[in-house]
C-alpha cells in the first residue's frame, strides 16, 4: 500500500475453516485501499490456513503461529497492523457496510468510533440488536454494553488487550480508554454494520463464578470494588426474586 490505510480489519481464528470463509465473503464487497485485512491464525490443524491462503489476494497480512489465546492473537493482530483504525472481527462475523465510510463519519481525533450489531443466537436466529449512543461509561461496569465486533479503535491509542482477563479484556480495554480520553472522544454512528453470532469463545463452556471472579479483578483494577457487592446483590435479585416471580405467572426471561 502507498499510503497508510484507515482501517485495518483483524480476524483471528483457530480451527474453524467454515467461519473464517464466512467472514471473508462478508468481506470481499468492501475490500479496496483505503483498509487492509490481517488474519491472524493459531496454528490451525484442519483446513483453516487452506482457507486463508486461497483468499492471499483478499488478504494483506497472513500468520500462521501458536498463540496465548484469543486476546493473545489480537494483540499480534495490532502490531502488525497499519490503519489509523482498527476493528476485531472474527472468525465468524459478517461485515454488512463499508468499514472505511463508518469511520470517515467520525471526527478526526476520535479516539473509538462504535455502531450496532445484529445479535444472533447460536442457532442462527436472529436475537436483537446491540448498540446506541453512550451517556455514561458506567455502563462498563455492568457489562459490555457494545458488541466488539462493531468498534473501531484508534491504533496509536489503543495499546493492548490484558492477558490477565480471558473473557472480558475487550470490555476492560474500551472503559479504559474512555475513563483515559473521555466520552466525548468516542463517535455514535446509528448504523447496523455487523452481523455477531454469539457462539463464540465467551459464550461456551464459561461458568458464572468465572466470569464473577473476572468481573472482581475488574472492579478492583479501576478502584470500583465496591461493585462487587452490587453485583452479588443483583445476581440474587435476579434469580432468587424476578425470575421465580415472572415464571409464576407463565412469562419468559
Amino acid at each position: 500500500m502507498n499510503h497508510p490505510p484507515l482501517v485495518t480489519i483483524i480476524t483471528v481464528v483457530r480451527n474453524d475453516a467454515a467461519s473464517l470463509l464466512r467472514t471473508i465473503q462478508s468481506i470481499v464487497p468492501f475490500k479496496n485501499s483505503r483498509f487492509e485485512y490481517v488474519v491472524v491464525d493459531g496454528a490451525s490443524t484442519d483446513e483453516t490456513l487452506q482457507v486463508a491462503e486461497s483468499h492471499r489476494d483478499l488478504i494483506d497480512i497472513l500468520v500462521s503461529e501458536p498463540d496465548k489465546g484469543i486476546y493473545d492473537a489480537m494483540n499480534k493482530g495490532i502490531k502488525l497492523a497499519h490503519g489509523t483504525y482498527l476493528l476485531f472481527l472474527n472468525a465468524g462475523d459478517e461485515l454488512l457496510v463499508s468499514p472505511d465510510n463508518i469511520v470517515a463519519a467520525a471526527p478526526e481525533k476520535s479516539v473509538i468510533v462504535y455502531a450496532k450489531a445484529k445479535m444472533f443466537n447460536p442457532d442462527g436466529s436472529f436475537d436483537y440488536i446491540k448498540g446506541k449512543r453512550l451517556k455514561n461509561i458506567r455502563r462498563f461496569l455492568q457489562g459490555m454494553p457494545l458488541c466488539h465486533q462493531a468498534i473501531f479503535y484508534r491504533r496509536e491509542l489503543i495499546g493492548e488487550y490484558d492477558l490477565g482477563f480471558k473473557v472480558i479484556s475487550d470490555r476492560v480495554l474500551t472503559y479504559n480508554l474512555l475513563r483515559t480520553y473521555g466520552r466525548r472522544r468516542a463517535f455514535f454512528v446509528d448504523s447496523v454494520m455487523v452481523n455477531y453470532y454469539q457462539d463464540g469463545f465467551s459464550c461456551n463452556g464459561v461458568s458464572d463464578a468465572f466470569l464473577a471472579e473476572e468481573d472482581a479483578r475488574f472492579y478492583r483494577s479501576v478502584g470500583k470494588a465496591y461493585y462487587i457487592k452490587i453485583k452479588i446483590i443483583n445476581y440474587h435479585f435476579k434469580h432468587k426474586i424476578k425470575r421465580p416471580f415472572l415464571r409464576l405467572f407463565g412469562r419468559k426471561f
